[in-house]
Order: C-alpha cells, then sequence, then structure tokens
C-alpha cells in the first residue's frame, strides 16, 4: 500500500514549546509557512520539542498508527522529564485532533516516529527497533509493523554511536521512487556503503555532497528537512554547506519551492526542521 508521504500533506503542527526553545527558529519557519499559505498550528500537553518522535503516524488519510513512546534514551531521570505522553496531547486538543483519528491502530511495539520514514509503498527503519523491543523475536517485530503500516519494511543497521537510532537523520523520500541519502560517507564509509548497498536495491538513490575543506559536524542536519506539500524547508547553519545543500535539494525536487530556515537552535540540541514538526494531511 502506497503511504500519504510528505509531498501529499497540507498542514503542520509544534510543539507549544518551540517558540521559547526556539524563537529565532520558530519566527522563521512560520513566516514562511504563511508566506507559502500552509496551515500552521502548535499542541500543549508537549514535554519537548520533538513532535515528530511521539506523534502518531498516518498512513492514510483517516488511519494513523500509535506506538509505545518509551525509547530507551529517555530512561534517566532528566529524559523522564521531557516524555511527552501523546494521549495527553490528544485529550487537551479533544476538538481538533480527535476527529483526525476514526480509524486509528495502537501497536505494542516501543518506536519512535524518527524511526520512520514513508517511502510511497515501503517504510525505512534502523535496526534499533529490535533493540527496543527484545521481549519479542525479530520475526514478531517485522510481522507487527507490516501489519500496522500495510507495507514492506526496510532495516537499515545503527552505528552504536548512534544515540537515537532514527532513520529520518540518513534519508528523505522525495517521490517517484528516489530517495535522499545524507553525507554519511564524511562520518563513516562503512556504514555509508551498507546503507548503499541496502536502498539500491528499492529505490534510485541522490546522496547529498559538499565540496568543502572541512566538513562540519551539523551537516547531517541538511537531510533532515520538512516539506509540506510542494513546499521543502531546508536547515541553515550559517556554514558553506548551507548553498550547497538548497542547490542539490533543489534540483532533486525542481517543482518545489525549497527555502532555508535558519536552524542552529535546533541542531544544537539534536534535531532539525523534520524532528520538531508533524505535518499531515487532513
Amino acid at each position: 500500500m502506497d503511504m500519504i508521504t510528505d509531498n501529499q500533506t497540507n498542514t503542520v503542527y509544534f510543539s507549544d514549546l518551540l517558540p521559547k526553545k526556539c524563537p529565532i527558529l520558530n519566527t522563521h519557519i512560520t513566516e514562511a509557512l504563511t508566506k507559502y499559505g500552509i496551515p500552521y498550528d502548535y499542541l500543549s500537553k508537549t514535554e519537548d520539542i520533538w513532535c515528530r518522535d511521539f506523534m502518531p503516524i498516518q498512513i492514510e488519510k483517516e488511519r494513523f498508527v500509535f506506538y509505545k513512546y518509551t525509547p530507551n534514551y529517555l530512561k534517566d531521570t532528566y529524559g523522564q522529564s521531557v516524555q511527552t505522553n501523546p494521549d495527553d496531547v490528544f485529550q487537551s486538543e479533544a476538538n481538533h485532533l480527535q476527529q483526525l483519528l476514526p480509524k486509528s491502530i495502537r501497536i505494542n511495539l516501543v518506536l519512535d516516529g524518527g524511526n520512520v520514514v514513508k517511502c510511497g509503498d515501503t517504510v525505512v527503519m534502523t535496526e534499533k527497533v529490535f533493540e527496543e523491543n527484545q521481549d519479542k523475536s525479530r520475526a514478531e517485530v517485522e510481522k507487527m509493523l507490516r501489519d500496522a503500516f500495510q507495507c514492506d519494511i526496510l532495516f537499515l543497521p545503527r552505528e552504536k554511536c548512534d544515540r537515537y537510532g532514527h532513520s529520518d537523520g540518513i534519508v528523505h523520500y522525495v517521490g517517484d521512487g528516489k530517495i535522499l541519502l545524507t553525507n554519511y560517507d564524511d562520518f563513516s564509509t562503512k556504514f555509508y556503503n551498507l546503507f548503499y548497498e541496502i536502498l539500491e536495491k528499492r529505490f534510485e538513490i541522490i546522496p547529498l555532497k559538499f565540496n568543502v575543506e572541512k566538513h562540519d559536524k551539523y551537516s547531517w542536519c541538511y537531510i533532515n528537512f520538512l516539506q509540506v506539500g510542494n513546499l521543502i524547508l531546508v536547515p541553515q547553519l550559517g556554514i558553506e554547506e548551507d548553498e550547497q545543500a538548497l542547490k542539490q535539494i533543489k534540483n532533486t525536487c525542481p517543482e518545489c519551492e525549497v527555502v532555508g530556515i535558519p536552524s542552529l537552535e535546533a541542531v544544537k540540541r539534536g534535531g532539525a526542521l523534520n524532528c520538531i514538526s508533524w505535518n499531515i494531511k487532513v
């Protein structure tokens, strides 16, 4: 089944903490959305800004997948203090969101939305999902995911040093069987080659590459752009790679408006524009 992908979405939500935590980013991103006529709103009862991780995953217009948002990186005292309960969010937005969920389902799996990249008839995830659900066999986890998303699942390996294990920091689907691959080769050629070998069996791969003397440690963030319909908002850091990223993404998606958004406030916290947003089709 082909799922709703970013280019089909038309509305975006953010945590109501975003204006306080990332005021510059919030101003620029909401100005861009307003300019291009994209409706947006803020979610209350959130404990951090990473909406992508805890909000349900839309696969059809009226079908969302809920999951257990208890990832292991939130097990310490601080993590528990910033752990959002999605049910609290929906109860606080009863007249606003619950009407979108008549056919929603819940799966008894620990998962986070940052590790789910919808790519037409395939979902790309990292194998961290198996680490989070060791009470079940790999075969059980795979079946539960296929049944929930009603599609094939493609699993990528996870580096041990990658604390979050999110696939939205590795790939971004751009439609027509094409997938953008982050500049992982600048940090780990071994894993870049592993990703490429797995993904090329299913997709046409377009790797992001940056012609700079020294690669910035935050240059991974460009893959974590936000697309709502034909509008693509790309993180900008005030570095040499910014313009190269904009150009490459525009060349890949010539039918889209591609706009840069100053995003260092979020990137320093460990995420970027896809991480802070929840875009859906309503």
